[in-house]
This record gives C-alpha cells, sequence and structure tokens, in this order.
C-alpha cells in the first residue's frame, strides 16, 4: 500500500512596492516611502546569546537570531499552520516509513553558495551522528538520509512516526555543509563570527551585553519584491522588562521582543504611537518537580504542591483575565488531544497540608514548615508575570507548611540550571509545542536523546505508554493513547499546569507596520520571515 500527503500551502508574499513614490496614501496620491534596505529596526531583549551554534542551542534570543539566519525546511505561520519555506513540501511513501521533502531552488547561502538537499542531509545526520539538541529526539527513527539530487530529500524511517515530517519540518536548521564539516568538533563549535545564513537575516556583528546587529539576506525568497524594507535589525539587551519599556516609549526601540506584562498594557494602549498585537500560545506556564530530589520524587508532596496553586486567581490578576486554565500536560489548543475528563487539583492549602501529614509529615519543631518540606523554586526572572505568580504559589505554600524559598534568576543561567537539574521546582513557561506526540516523547521519555525531560523522570511505566502511542497509525487509537499518557502524568503531578496565555507585543506604529506575527512568545513578531515584510509609515 503507497500513501501520499502533499503540503499544498504556500506561503503568500506581502506585497509592497518600495520605489520612492510607489505608495499611495488614502487620497490616492503617492508618498515617498524608503527604498529597500534603508530601515533599521530595533529589537528590546534582556538577554544575550548563549550559543550561536543552531545544531544546539536552546535559548530563547538565540532562537530568534538563529531562526532568522538558517532555514528551515516548513514554518509556523500565524494560524500555527506549517506552511513551506525552504522546502515546497512533502510527500510520504510505504506507510508513512518514508518522507520525501522538495526542495525550493532558490535559496542561497550568504557566500554565494546554494542551498541544497546535501545541506539538509548532512545536518539531519550529523544532529543524529552527536545527538544534539531537541531535534536529536525527532530524528530518533530515521534509518538513513539521501540526497538523490539536488532539490530532493528522503528521510527512511525505521517504521512509520505520524508527527516525523512536520516536527523535523520546522524545529531543524538547516546549516551550511561547506562551513559545518570542515570544524573539529561540530557540537563544541562556537559560530561566533564571519557568519553564513540563507534565511531573512544574517548576524554582522555581536557585542556581548550591547547589541547583536543582523543585516537582511538580498537573496531571502519570501522578501517583498525589491528586497525586505528593513535591511538592519539590532537587537539591543536591557537588564529587565521595565527598563525596556521605557525604552520603548521613550523610542529607544521600536518593537519589544518579549510579551508585555499583563500590567502594562493599559498604560501602552494610551500612546498613540505604540500599537499592541496580541497572540496565541504554543506553549503553557507550568511547575515542573526535579524526580532526582528525594522528597520531591513522593508522588503524594507533588500533589500537595498542585492544591497550592490557585491557577484561576493568577490568570484573574496577573494575566489581568489574558489565559486559559488546563489541567494536564497537553494543551485545550490541541482539543482532539486534551482529555476534558480529567478533574484539576483543587485550591485547598489546608486540604494539601492534610494530605502531607496523613503521609507521615510533621512539623516537629513547630516553626510552621512540614519537615523536610523546604524546596527552591527557579524562575526566569526576564518573564515579569511568572516572577509574580513565584511570589504567589510561595506564600499559599506555606500555608500548608511547605517552604519554597525563590530564586528568580538571568536567563541563560535559568535555563543552564533546569537542563542541568540543578533545582528542585522550576517555574517556567514552555515556548512552542507543534504536536503532543513530540511534546510527550521530549519532556517525558527517560531515553530521549537531546530532549527536554527536566523532570529527569526514569518511569518505565511511562516510557512504554509513550514509545506504544508513537507508532500507532490508527488515528482513534493514538488519539486514546494520547489521553491515556494524559491522564498518566496529571495522576503523577509530574507537573503543575497554570495556564495557557495570550501573548500581547507592542511596537511602535508611527515607525513601522506589515509584521505578519505566528503564535507564542518565542516566535511572536520577530521570526526573519515577520521582520522581511515590515515597512516603515510613510
Amino acid at each position: 500500500m503507497k500513501l501520499k500527503r502533499t503540503i499544498m500551502a504556500v506561503a503568500a508574499l506581502a506585497v509592497a512596492s518600495l520605489t520612492l513614490t510607489g505608495c499611495l496614501n488614502e487620497g490616492g496620491e503617492p508618498v515617498e516611502v524608503a527604498e529597500p534596505g534603508a530601515s533599521t529596526l530595533r529589537i528590546g531583549t534582556t538577554t544575550d546569546v548563549a550559543n550561536f551554534n543552531p545544531l544546539g542551542s536552546l535559548s530563547k534570543t538565540d532562537s530568534w537570531i538563529l531562526n532568522a539566519m538558517y532555514p528551515q525546511l516548513l514554518r509556523i505561520d500565524g494560524n500555527a499552520e506549517k506552511v513551506p519555506e525552504l522546502a515546497e513540501g512533502y510527500t510520504t511513501e510505504d506507510d508513512g516509513a518514508t518522507v520525501i521533502f522538495t526542495l525550493r531552488d532558490d535559496f542561497e547561502w550568504t557566500d554565494g553558495e546554494p542551498v541544497t538537499a546535501q545541506d539538509v542531509k548532512y545536518t539531519a545526520e550529523t544532529i543524529i551522528e552527536n545527538q544534539l539538541g531537541n531535534v536529536a529526539a525527532k530524528l530518533t527513527w530515521v534509518e538513513s538520509v539521501e540526497a538523490p539530487d539536488d532539490t530532493t530529500v528522503i528521510f527512511n524511517l525505521t517504521e512509520p512516526y505520524a508527527p516525523f515530517a512536520e516536527g523535523v519540518g520546522f524545529w531543524m536548521r538547516v546549516v551550511p555543509e561547506h562551513i559545518f564539516s570542515e570544524v573539529d568538533d561540530v557540537s563544541t563549535y562556537a559560530n561566533d563570527a564571519d557568519w553564513v545564513g540563507a534565511g531573512a537575516y544574517v548576524l554582522d556583528s555581536a557585542e556581548r551585553g550591547q547589541r547583536y546587529t543582523m543585516k537582511s539576506n538580498p537573496n531571502y525568497p519570501y522578501a517583498p519584491e525589491g528586497g525586505a524594507a528593513v535591511g538592519t535589525v539590532e537587537y539591543v539587551i536591557y537588564p529587565d522588562v521595565n527598563t525596556m519599556l521605557l525604552a520603548l516609549r521613550n523610542g529607544d526601540i521600536d518593537l519589544m521582543g518579549t510579551p508585555v506584562p499583563a500590567s502594562a498594557t493599559a498604560s501602552l494602549e494610551s500612546d498613540s504611537n505604540i500599537a499592541l498585537q496580541t497572540v496565541g500560545s504554543l506553549g503553557f506556564a507550568h511547575l515542573t518537580y526535579n524526580m532526582q530530589n528525594e522528597v520531591l520524587s513522593d508522588q503524594v508532596v507533588r500533589q500537595a504542591i498542585s492544591m497550592v496553586v490557585d491557577t484561576e486567581s493568577i490568570i484573574a490578576t496577573i494575566l489581568q483575565g489574558g489565559g486559559d486554565t488546563m489541567v494536564g500536560p497537553i494543551s485545550p489548543v490541541f482539543a482532539e488531544y486534551d482529555n476534558t475528563d480529567l478533574d484539576a487539583y483543587p485550591f485547598d492549602p489546608a486540604a494539601a497540608k492534610e494530605l502531607l501529614e496523613d503521609a507521615g509529615y510533621a512539623d516537629a519543631n513547630g516553626d510552621g514548615v512540614l519537615d523536610d518540606l523546604s524546596f527552591e523554586m527557579v524562575c526566569d526572572q526576564s518573564n515579569a508575570n511568572l516572577t509574580r505568580v513565584a511570589e504567589v504559589v510561595r506564600e499559599d505554600a506555606l500555608e500548608a507548611g511547605i517552604d519554597i524559598r525563590l530564586a528568580c534568576i538571568e536567563r541563560n543561567t535559568f535555563l543552564s540550571r533546569t537542563k542541568n537539574g540543578e533545582y528542585d521546582i522550576d517555574l517556567s513557561q514552555w515556548g512552542v509545542f507543534d504536536n503532543p506526540m513530540d511534546q510527550l516523547r521530549s519532556t517525558y521519555l527517560s531515553s530521549n536523546p537531546g530532549g527536554i525531560n527536566y523532570n529527569l523522570v526514569e518511569d518505565a511505566e511511562l516510557d512504554a505508554m509513550i514509545n506504544d502511542a508513537a507508532v500507532t497509525d490508527d488515528r482513534d487509537q493514538f488519539v486514546a493513547k494520547i489521553k491515556d499518557i494524559d491522564e498518566y502524568v496529571h495522576d503523577q503531578a509530574l507537573l503543575t499546569p497554570l495556564y495557557v496565555e495570550d501573548f500581547t507585543f507592542a511596537y511602535r506604529s508611527d515607525r513601522f507596520e506589515g509584521f505578519d506575527p505566528s503564535p507564542s512568545d518565542l516566535l511572536g513578531m520577530v521570526t526573519g520571515y515577520s521582520l522581511s515584510q515590515v515597512v516603515p509609515v510613510s
């Protein structure tokens, strides 16, 4: 039996004339606009680039810059749909065990070399060989990769895996083989100078702690006719969100790369020079528990902590209503897979304390804290909403006899600590989950190479459930198995979901327009495609 499926979506190109008198005002009269490449757009961020190597980087600012430099086979559009980027589309054969991508023939590296199927083949094989980043997990089933010609890439899988094409297509940044194959050890390659890319923008200079300057790629196929109006993109580093907000109001930057805290939206709405853009989320905020911590490995303790988190109040006050609740690990964004039969842990600190005392935890010295129930909770200080959530959770936890010490720290330090398991409780927000199966494999499969199993959970039963679902090709059975995993993770309280947030971004609408945002705080307004569509306001 031969099955084929082809993406037919074609990314729409923004149509904007960029000649000196090529635009008309509302009265139909010509007005002057900037020539292609003449404009500089400044984006605020609170985080430096931690890793310039696109094969292993996970940090947010890294992703903003590297995703604009290195093309992906597919990108996510404003409707959360996978649409072509480097690939025109893909087909499947052999009941899904063979995945064939057909590439565009007009992508070019900035040193003049063409982007070919061999670059894709090299990228995938290098990630597999060195187990690099979270993409390694998505390539688990790859037996071999072929590049029979310059525009065809064939992935031969050991067995069908339904989300393979879209997962690898979106997450794998393609690198130039003629550059990366020349380094001694690609896994430790710094890639911190003389950048060569094929995306909408390519790094030109980096001043750590100050700014990162990118230049537009004149050969980017999706730029408007004549080239991107924004020829230079500068990421400017600020110490905190409040300083960045002030910079936006003062006109020192044109766009906030990070979402606006809910507490600041009202003040920005009154500024006629600033526009707000709201996008949906493909991730969610959560508490994750380090299963290597002897006390937190106790299911009762994790369940009790889940009972001191008042998610509805957090959404109403901190998010000012700009979010939705979720119960299990699957976001309600994926309605088909969301197990709506699950009941959320009730917010009840008194009942949580009783649960712990029934399990044998006691307050021997009478200080109000149950013995052994003192934990450090780390969070990313650049996320203003989560730093406020941290304070609320700490106060409510104390009512249940649980002591939580807060460590809201600089983002890259936070990422390093969570990745290495140097924490008790992790308060954070996933950026993008583009399908539930890849999400569950990445976060809970103990054998998952390069994944994001920050729980450090090693659960043979959970592993078996995930591996079984991953190779199930019957749709109804597949959905049922995802829901079973949802229930298992919820019952084990491996994480406490907080909310699915609506993200609001702010930019200087008196200067620029034409952004093409995508869902999530990771993509938002700053994808290479979006920036290439921006034009200065006439």
